[in-house]
């Protein structure tokens, strides 16, 4: 009964140690303003209006292209 209640609680604590991974990646987000063009272009501006990058859509991520 006690190899039970060992196995079980380890199994619980597997999933919530893989569910804090994901949060430490979102960490590192460009900063900035994002606005969508009619190309499907994704333009990032900074906080005075400069453009700093330009990103497209690709199998779900945004990849920058300049």
């Amino acid at each position: 009964m006690k190899k039970f209640l060992v196995i079980l609680i380890l199994l619980l604590s597997v999933p919530s140690v893989f569910s804090v991974a994901p949060a430490m990646k979102s960490q590192n987000l460009p900063q900035g303003t994002f606005k969508q063009k009619s190309n499907g272009e994704i333009v990032q501006y900074d906080k005075n209006g400069k453009k700093i990058g330009i990103y497209k859509i690709q199998y779900g991520k945004l990849v920058r292209i300049k």
